[in-house]
Order: C-alpha cells, then sequence, then structure tokens
C-alpha cells in the first residue's frame, strides 16, 4: 500500500495468539560475559551507557568496531576487546539516544562509505557519521546542516490532529534503526518519538554537504491497550504507571519488517514501507490493571530489540526484558522476567524459544537494565562463534541496584555460550551470513 508523504497512520493492533508457556514455570538461563568497555560515568561528560552497534570491517575482521550511543557524552567506539579507541564529544544541548550502521551508501560525489546513525534527542536531529578505519577520525559527523527537526510536531492525546512540539518538551526522536533496501537502494531510518506512541519513517539522502534523513511517513499505534489508558501516570501504583512510547527497535533486513518495541506494551511488527502493524507479543502489564498477561516472559519494559541472522535464512530475535528501576518506588521489576533477554524464532510471527541473564563471572559483573544490544553471527577475533554485546544499567552492580544508576558499560558474550543454554540449542553459523551483502 502506497503511503503519502508526511502521512500518518492511526493502526490497529492484529492480535496474535498468546504464549503457550505457563510463566511459573519459565527458566531463564545464564551465561557470563567474556568482555566489558570501561566503566562510563558522570565524570566522562556526563556519559551513560545506552545503546551498542557493531561494524564490521570488509577487508580485515580484526579492524572491526563496537559504536556506542552514550546519552549526554556523546559517543563512544570501541575494539572488539573493548578498548576505547574514540570519543565523540556531543553538540551543546545535544543527547546521543541510539545507533546503527549502514553499509555502502553512495555520497553525491559518487564515494561509497559506511555510516554510523544516530539519535540525537537532545535536538531532535538524526545525524550521520562516515566510518573510515583509515583515516585520522574513526568517525566524523557528516550531517546535512540543513537537516531538519525530525518531529517538529506531535499528535494531540485525543488523536484528532497534531500540535506543535518544543524541543524543550523532549518528545524528539529517540529510539533508531537503519535498514539499506538492496532491491531498491533506498535507505531507511526508523526512529521513535519519545513520549509518543509514534515511529518514523525516514529515507537517508545524500546531499553536497553531507547526509540528511527525510520524513517518509509515519504510523501510529492506540493510547488504549486492554483497557489500560496508556497516558495514566501514577508517583505511587506501578498498576497506574504507563506510557505509550516506543524504543527499542529493529528491521529484518531480509524481509523489510520492522520490529518496534513499545516499552510497557510489547513487541510489534509492521513492513517499513507502510503497512498494517500488529502486535505480536505482549508485556506482561502490571498486577492491578486492566493489562496484565501473568503468562507473558517480557516484563516493563521491553528495551532493546536485535536480529540473530543464521545461514539457511534462520532468523532470531532478542528482545531485552528489561524490567523497572531496582529499589525505586513505584517498581514493576519481577523476577526472573526482569534483567533478562527472551529470544524468539521470526517466521510467519514469533516464536518464543527461551531467556538468558548474563551473570557475573571472572571479574566482570553481570547486566541489570539493559536498554540496547547488537548480535552479529559473523566470526570475529576473540569471538569465533559470534558475538552479544548488551548494554549494562548498573556497571559494577553498585549501590545494591537501588535505582540510580551511577555507572553504566557494555558486555560481550560469545553466541555459542547463549546458544548452547537453549533445548534445543540456538543454531551457531559463524560463515553463514554477511551484514555487507
Amino acid at each position: 500500500m502506497k503511503i503519502p508523504t508526511h502521512a500518518a497512520l492511526c493502526l490497529t493492533a492484529v492480535m496474535m495468539c498468546p504464549p503457550t508457556v505457563h510463566a511459573q514455570d519459565w527458566a531463564v538461563n545464564t551465561v557470563t560475559a567474556m568482555a566489558q568497555t570501561p566503566v562510563l560515568t558522570k565524570d566522562d561528560m556526563g556519559a551513560d551507557a545506552d545503546d551498542p552497534a557493531i561494524w564490521l570491517s570488509g577487508t580485515d575482521r580484526a579492524q572491526s568496531l563496537v559504536i556506542t550511543a552514550v546519552k549526554n557524552g556523546g559517543m563512544r567506539v570501541y575494539g572488539l576487546d573493548g578498548t576505547l579507541i574514540q570519543t565523540i564529544a556531543p553538540h551543546k544541548d545535544s543527547r546521543i539516544n541510539n545507533v546503527d550502521v549502514v553499509y555502502g551508501m553512495t555520497m553525491a560525489d559518487g564515494t561509497v562509505a559506511d555510516l554510523a546513525i544516530a539519535s540525537d534527542r537532545g535536538l531532535d536531529y538524526v545525524r550521520a557519521y562516515r566510518i573510515d578505519r583509515d583515516g585520522a577520525e574513526l568517525l566524523t559527523e557528516i550531517t546535512d546542516p540543513a537537516e531538519e527537526r525530525a518531529f517538529p510536531t506531535r499528535p494531540l492525546r485525543n488523536a484528532e490532529g497534531a500540535e506543535d512540539n518544543p524541543v524543550d518538551d523532549q518528545a524528539t526522536i529517540y529510539g533508531l534503526t537503519t535498514w539499506h533496501d538492496r532491491n531498491s537502494g533506498t535507505i531507511w531510518v526508523a526512529g521513535t518519538q519519545r513520549h509518543q506512541p509514534v515511529v518514523g519513517l525516514f529515507r537517508l539522502e545524500a546531499t553536497e554537504n553531507g547526509v540528511r534523513a527525510v520524513k517518509d511517513h509515519e504510523f501510529a499505534v492506540p493510547t488504549t491497550h486492554m483497557g489500560q489508558d496508556l497516558w495514566e501516570e501514577s508517583d505511587d501504583d506501578a498498576a497506574h504507571d504507563f506510557s505509550p512510547q516506543f524504543e527499542g527497535m529493529v528491521i529484518d533486513r531480509t524481509t523489510g519488517m520492522l520490529y518496534a518495541g513499545q516499552e510497557d506494551v510489547g513487541i510489534w511488527r509492521v513492513p517499513v514501507a507502510g503497512g498494517t502493524a500488529e502486535l505480536l507479543y505482549q508485556t506482561r502489564g502490571a498486577k492491578g490493571s486492566s493489562f496484565f498477561n501473568p503468562d507473558s516472559v517480557v516484563t516493563r519494559d521491553v528495551e532493546g530489540l536485535s536480529l540473530y541472522y543464521a545461514a539457511g535464512g534462520a532468523r532470531y530475535l532478542i528482545a531485552s526484558s528489561q524490567g523497572g528501576a531496582h529499589g525505586g518506588a513505584p517498581t514493576y521489576a519481577d523476577a526472573p522476567y526482569d534483567d533478562s533477554f527472551a529470544v524468539f524464532s521470526v517466521d510467519e510471527g514469533l516464536d518464543l524459544l527461551g531467556s538468558f541473564r548474563v551473570g557475573g563471572s571472572d571479574g566482570i559483573d553481570g547486566v541489570q537494565e539493559s536498554d540496547g544490544d547488537d548480535v552479529i553471527s559473523v566470526a570475529l577475533p576473540g569471538y569465533p562463534n559470534g558475538v552479544f554485546i548488551t548494554q549494562d544499567g548498573y556497571a559494577g552492580d553498585l549501590n545494591g541496584l537501588d535505582g540510580e544508576t551511577a555507572a553504566t558499560n557494555f558486555k560481550m558474550v560469545d553466541w555459542a555460550e547463549i546458544a548452547a543454554t537453549f533445548d534445543p540449542p540456538l543454531m551457531v553459523t559463524p560463515e553463514g551470513w554477511d551484514p555487507r551483502g
């Protein structure tokens, strides 16, 4: 279906079958990290680790990079062993929230470049950085100075129109993912709007002055779910403290399907070019709310989404079942589902396969409150079976997990260790897929 430019679609959920598991019998297996990045604190330019993206070098896999968004601290670039290689300072008032990688974009001068694309939540821009492993700087910003704001308006709460959206209100671009459609040549950027039930779809364009993202269309979902008003807020009662916003997203490179995590509600699927959104898997909701699913194994919030591509076309969707803030009030984290990652087989829908968490071992602490993650099946130096990389919201397990995230970082896990905890084991195919293809 053809979507007019800048058209907003309010789409009705098509509910899939409920989980076939009983949550009370659910097992969350533990794996351990092989490496980690240095811990970030507010002393590091106000840095707060959020979202990683893996860049695969086309000439030497040992030169591959981990590119990360660290909010007020801008961005950090690491080697595969977690060593810091580059610090990218933010613009004044910037807040870099999510990052993803684009391979093989043709620039205005005819050259071809790999890019890191990031959401600037502070100023409401999609930012572009050229990746050059042999350059003086690994990443150089090439955002067109004429780039327009991602979300200059926001929907009215009654869904009957829109209003101006002052950047100071921070209903700005938030989650982000990309996809290079090799058939059409279009490079898509999907960006969520903070506080809103909205996902925007942008086309990435090369200009004489760099790269810009141009809004093509957007979609919105209802702000009532199973009788629960998603605008309802409460400082005292988690059962009545909701938000309609999306954040974690990933686009299936084989089908062009966008998987988007509406934090309190669940995982939606919609074609990037436009179509009907389907709610494939719901969170647990909250006890005491009309929206409560006791057999779901994903607790609010659902956060980072990533896709593992195996040989032969098999794909696994990994979803961060983050949970609420530890030690805080109100909290809706419920063991064992918080601080875990649910894995689904991707086919006509989502088939739940199991869950894992990243525990502590050999001087590396466990992972809690993961905001973002990425995974690659390709063999890399130090990770012959592929690697899963996740943000850790409590690096060092500080403060008794009391809700104060004083330190954050990123952890690296061998994919084969994750795969072995499932019954039957997940596929491990380190030579079966090339993200640069």
